[in-house]
């Protein structure tokens, strides 16, 4: 059986390597499919006419011969360009196309030899090198008889030179062209294994890039929750009692500390999310002035190396801007600090804070001034990241980092610098809503809630006793009962021993999270017929989707860690934590909302805004446009707890939380619901303190 017949039975995904299994790997053999379609269109234009004529001429023999010679290369390009097995094997053509030639030398002398040439092509292209040589020597020697006996010795050597020849210089070009494949095929292969090395790193960089991003999230994590207490204890002990001043000098250095690690904690990962725009802000009232003055007793010690006084002017009334305290704490400790490192010896630093009316409106500046001048080198890129210059270990983030969370906080930070010195300006929104009952950077101004707490059952679960000793001291006994657990495990034992009005659980802990034991929490109380307990995710985690997923699950509050007394207090009112430094004192039982009276002015466009953005989400929802409800709802629960409107923001953050996911017949519900409250509720100033 011959190479043609093995490949007759080889499968079809076979031949997608041109006629059968019997061409080899080379340039030829890569081309040959099309170099034999051409061909074999080629033999029928050519020899179609002649094996008609044959017919015609009374040469029947030879006119079966070569038709039969043409079929056989028709059939066999239909099956190369339907992939599939030669109808014919190559070696029946070699002996048709003998017999043919043979009859058409021996009839027709001169032009029957001239039909030798495109055959020993054919051949040559059609099979394996070897093969298709002994094939074409064969056809020469089968030629020179029949030329000798027509053409005489002399044209029979020349036709035989010059198809030897054409022997050789086809085998030459194959021999080239094989010789270009193989280097091609040589440099593909080494491309392809340093793409898949390439494919390979990438693959364990991204790996390595999660692993450290969990790392860092544990981390972020497990360092958060320990500081948090810290900061929290100085706070507690100063509304325990008055200390002296040694004692509350003590009781600052551990807050200022703490604070400060722990804008360093939020930072390292807070950074990239403002770099990708996905940074969620919680805006509240920021006092700026308690925070300069903050950072500048941390750099004292510093400043008095230098001979440097740090000197302030101040507004006589606190001013408060809009913003997130940690995040103007590190920019303010940033700014402070490079003034500091950039004033000459001697040269007191200048430090004012001022209102300022700018285009976008009315704002909070902050300068500080030093008597350094920045370079010139440096100072067209000078908020640029990395962009340093003649400090020793700088980095170029300091600056970088501080301009982006001024323009997170939908503020702005601006250089100025000559001869005379270098003033860096912070601006920041003016916080237009009630001012907050009291700060957090250590000033002895805390007292008592107004309103009385309720004779509530509280449930603390979280496996950091320091977290549990700081939120019980938080919680007065009474009227509140308090229980703890270390897990959601315990919680769930506790739980079914008495239910708890409130319930704090933390997400992360050993034996059970609180993912996994808020599911068993309600399904515990649903089976007993019990009234569902208030359930609030306590956690350091503070990115959307943790809070979403807490939603979600089936906890009806976020918390973030530290959170305040104010905000814990919040929540045991059934009220927004998020609006509680807005909260007004006393909240009406109708649906008048005291608005701040220098906002009065605002409220008829305002509330139109609102209802019109409000008419907007019903139809969205009427639609089924799930994540147009998204957006207006979030949209809607920012600005209404600006203005005071806690009812109606709370309402607008939960239609938010699942407004992708909940039934569309609930979603309407929802919507319908808000719009009606948003129609209803009524703005009065409120009434002076």
């Amino acid at each position: 059986m011959d190479d043609a017949t093995t490949a007759a039975r080889a499968p079809a995904a076979a031949l997608k390597q041109p006629y059968g299994q019997e061409f080899t790997q080379s340039f030829i053999d890569a081309h040959r499919q099309k170099i034999f379609l051409g061909l074999s269109v080629a033999g029928t234009l050519l020899l179609g006419p002649f094996a008609i004529n044959n017919f015609f001429q009374d040469r029947l023999l030879l006119g079966v011969v070569t038709s039969t010679f043409v079929v056989a290369l028709l059939l066999n390009a239909y099956a190369l360009v339907r992939e599939r097995r030669p109808v014919v094997p190559a070696t029946a053509i070699f002996l048709g196309s003998l017999l043919g030639l043979a009859t058409a030398m021996y009839n027709n002398g001169l032009i029957g030899i001239l039909w030798v040439y495109p055959g020993i092509l054919l051949f040559h292209f059609m099979l394996p090198r070897r093969r298709a040589n002994v094939f074409n020597l064969t056809l020469v020697a089968m030629t020179v008889p029949f030329a000798w006996m027509h053409l005489g010795p002399q044209l029979t050597a020349r036709v035989t030179v010059t198809l030897v020849l054409l022997i050789v210089f086809s085998n030459i070009f194959s021999y080239i062209a094989d010789t270009q494949q193989a280097k091609e095929a040589e440099q593909r292969h080494r491309l392809d294994l340093l793409v898949q090395q390439l494919e390979a790193q990438n693959t364990e960089l991204r790996q390595a890039f999660r692993v450290r991003e969990e790392v860092e999230r544990i981390a972020r994590h497990d360092l958060k929750t320990p500081l948090a207490s810290i900061a929290s204890v100085p706070r507690l002990l100063r509304e325990l009692r008055t200390p002296d001043p040694q004692e509350d000098e003590l009781l600052g250095m551990v807050e200022r500390a703490a604070l400060r690690v722990l804008s360093m904690v939020n930072l390292s990962l807070d950074l990239y999310r403002m770099e990708e725009g996905g940074y969620r802000l919680r805006a509240q009232a920021v006092d700026l002035a308690a925070l300069v003055q903050t950072v500048a007793r941390e750099l004292q010690g510093h400043a008095r190396s230098k001979n440097i006084q740090i000197k302030f002017d101040l507004p006589a009334q606190q001013v408060y801007a809009q913003g997130e305290e940690l995040l103007c704490y590190s920019t303010v400790a940033n700014l402070l600090k490079n003034a500091l490192e950039a004033s000459p010896d001697g040269e007191d630093i200048q430090v004012r804070l001022q209102l300022v009316q700018e285009a976008s409106g009315e704002s909070v500046v902050l300068d500080i001034h030093n008597r350094g001048e920045v370079a010139q080198a440096i100072r067209e890129n000078f908020f640029e990241k990395y962009a340093t210059h003649g400090k020793p270990g700088g980095t170029g983030l300091g600056a970088y980092s501080a301009h982006l969370m001024a323009r997170v906080q939908h503020g702005d930070l601006r250089m100025a610098s000559s001869a005379g010195g270098t003033t860096l300006s912070l601006s920041l929104p003016v916080w237009h809503a009630a001012a907050p009952p009291m700060a957090s950077t250590g000033a002895q101004r805390h007292a008592a809630p107004e309103q009385p707490l309720a004779a509530l059952s509280v449930l603390l679960v979280d496996d950091d006793e320091y977290n549990v000793i700081v939120l019980k001291s938080l919680l007065p006994t009474p009227p509140l009962t308090v229980r703890t657990a270390v897990n959601g495990r315990a919680a769930l034992e506790s739980v079914r021993e008495a239910r708890p009005d409130v319930i704090f659980l933390d997400l992360e802990m050993p034996v059970m999270g609180g993912v996994e034991a808020v599911g068993l929490i309600r399904t515990v109380q649903r089976e007993r017929g019990e009234k569902a307990s208030f359930i609030v995710a306590f956690s350091a985690h503070d990115d959307d989707a943790t809070r979403l997923k807490c939603l979600q699950a089936g906890f009806d509050l976020y918390l973030s860690k530290p959170a305040s007394r104010e905000e814990v207090y919040a929540v045991l009112r059934g009220e927004d934590p998020a609006a509680a430094a807005a909260a007004t004192p006393e909240t009406p039982a109708d649906e008048r909302v005291f608005v701040e009276p220098a906002l009065m002015p605002l409220m008829p466009q305002f509330l139109s805004s609102r209802r019109e953005l409000a008419q907007g989400l019903v139809s969205a929802a009427g639609e089924g446009e799930r994540e147009r409800v998204r957006a207006t709802a979030h949209k809607l629960a920012g600005s209404l707890a600006m203005y005071g409107f806690t009812e109606a923001s709370r309402a607008s953050l939960a239609l938010e939380c699942v407004a992708l996911d909940c039934d569309l017949a609930q979603l309407r519900g929802m919507s319908d619901a808000l719009a009606h409250l948003i129609a209803q509720q009524q703005p009065v100033a409120k009434p002076a303190s």
